[in-house]
């Protein structure tokens, strides 16, 4: 488990989130698809909401740690993400780096991109990983014309594991979505992502599973 564990600190976009969002209260349950609970709620401070996904997956916490941290997979499922590397950068390691991803946003609007400092805590006492991102304000690569830079966003996995074969996932996201549009942009955008990426995700480990060894 351990071992596993370890392999689970190379994975994704994000928990280790600030305290202040910690607080497990004011969620209203605004869906229930595919076996997804999705809930939202408002946050002092923010003019977008945060949005949480709950699903239970039957796969290890190993499995599901292994396909997360296949960062160049993400476009097979993470929502509208069309690119994602992580960066170089003095003191990364697999507990802590920097990760670049490119969003596809609607037609009118311009693609968006963000680079997100991430920080990835392991309890190997309760078997839970927690994986926490913030954007940056900084540009650490130059912005580039097509896209519009996210700066306000912050998201949190957290894989729990309830069995040898059952793993409970949570996400939850806030994301202002930047740019004169961003009010209309990041409720439906993030609502959107909290879900479809959490049904994306749990059909791959679906496909993972059935495929021959």
């Amino acid at each position: 488990m351990k071992r596993a564990l370890g392999h689970i600190a190379a994975i994704l976009i994000l928990i280790v989130f600030p305290q202040h969002l910690a607080a497990d209260g004011g969620w209203k349950l605004i869906a229930e698809e595919d076996d997804i609970a999705l809930y939202a709620r408002g946050l002092k401070g923010h003019s977008e909401s945060q949005y949480k996904g709950v699903t239970t997956v039957n796969r290890s916490i190993e499995a599901v740690g292994s396909v997360l941290s296949d960062t160049a997979s993400y476009p097979r499922w993470f929502f509208k993400c069309i690119e994602a590397k992580k960066l170089p950068a003095e003191n990364s390691s697999e507990l802590h780096f920097f990760l670049y991803i490119v969003i596809d946003t609607p037609w009118p609007f311009s693609d968006r991109d963000a680079i997100y400092k991430t920080e990835i805590t392991i309890d190997h006492a309760s078997g839970k990983v927690l994986v926490g991102s913030s954007a940056l304000k900084e540009a650490l690569i130059p912005l580039k014309r097509q896209y519009v830079r996210i700066t306000d966003s912050e998201h949190q996995w957290i894989l729990e594991k309830i069995s040898e074969d059952r793993t409970r996932i949570t996400f939850i996201n806030r994301t202002n979505a930047a740019g004169p549009f961003a009010n209309y942009l990041s409720n439906p955008g993030m609502r959107d992502t909290t879900l479809h990426s959490l049904k994306n995700l749990s059909r791959l480990l679906f496909i993972h599973k059935e495929a021959p060894a």
